[in-house]
């Protein structure tokens, strides 16, 4: 129970918080010379990361609740932790690729999949 209410807090706190943010006329990606304004993407990322790690790990925790009933808590939590995290960290690695044009968005998210494919399946 207190790992679910957990991950609802932080979620709750994060999108609440990058809802404030958005609404806030400041808080720009980019400064006057269409330059990368760093702190706010950094804050940007950093809560999109928070509210995509929670929202994935209530996601497995709750469907290990209801499709494997046999499993241990202990373990239930380890496996939903781990999986959302490295989701939420290849989406990271998908983004940053993306912001320096190195590789775009949909090659980067059909590499992660594969990835992710031979990761968890293999």
């Amino acid at each position: 129970m207190k790992f679910t209410f957990t991950f609802f807090f932080l979620l709750g706190f994060s999108v609440s918080f990058l809802y404030y943010l958005f609404q806030n006329q400041t808080f720009l990606p980019t400064v006057s010379l269409h330059e990368v304004n760093w702190s706010n993407l950094f804050v940007f990322v950093t809560f999109s990361l928070l509210s995509l790690l929670s929202l994935l790990n209530l996601i497995f925790y709750h469907s290990y609740k209801i499709f494997k009933k046999e499993m241990p808590e202990k373990l239930r939590i380890r496996e939903s932790v781990k999986f959302s995290l490295f989701i939420s960290l290849g989406i990271l690695v998908v983004f940053a690729l993306h912001i320096f044009h190195i590789i775009s968005f949909p090659w980067g998210i059909g590499i992660l999949v594969v990835l992710l494919l031979l990761f968890f399946v293999v």
